[in-house]
């Protein structure tokens, strides 16, 4: 009895089902039109798509990965193609000009909007995507 009870507990647990799986293959596929249709030349199409991807992830509750959310513009939801659509630079407005306080800018040359990301106060930082253990189906 005592055995069965050790062996449940050492036993690996086979990974969880993904819920909602229908919602990130429908995110994923409006955002892969909006990156088709952006590269085609048809901004205004490109827009609408990766408008619908938000709302879509946003109604169901998604946990998008960092990498699809920093390529996307919240205000104007163009798609952030570096030296296309998106300006990228490093900004530093400390005194002493310290590295640990590098800010990576992306401005949107659509809108103007900008979004910041502290690249310099933890080197060893990794997204929560990228660290072990973390079953995330990517959309």
């Amino acid at each position: 009895m005592a055995a069965t009870v050790i062996y449940k507990e050492m036993a690996p647990k086979p990974p969880r089902a993904i819920a909602h799986k229908d919602h990130y293959a429908r995110v994923s596929y409006l955002y892969q039109l909006g990156q088709h249709f952006s590269s085609s030349g048809y901004g205004v199409l490109s827009q609408n798509f990766v408008r619908t991807a938000d709302g879509v992830s946003k109604k169901a509750v998604l946990k998008l990965t960092p990498a699809l959310k920093r390529t996307m513009c919240k205000k104007c939801h163009t798609l952030l193609v570096p030296g296309l659509s998106v300006t990228m630079y490093i900004e530093n407005k400390s005194r002493d000009r310290r590295p640990k306080c590098d800010v990576l800018v992306h401005s949107c040359n659509a809108c103007g909007t900008k979004k910041r990301f502290p690249v310099g106060r933890e080197p060893e930082y990794e997204v929560f995507t990228e660290r072990p253990g973390v079953a995330f189906d990517a959309a």
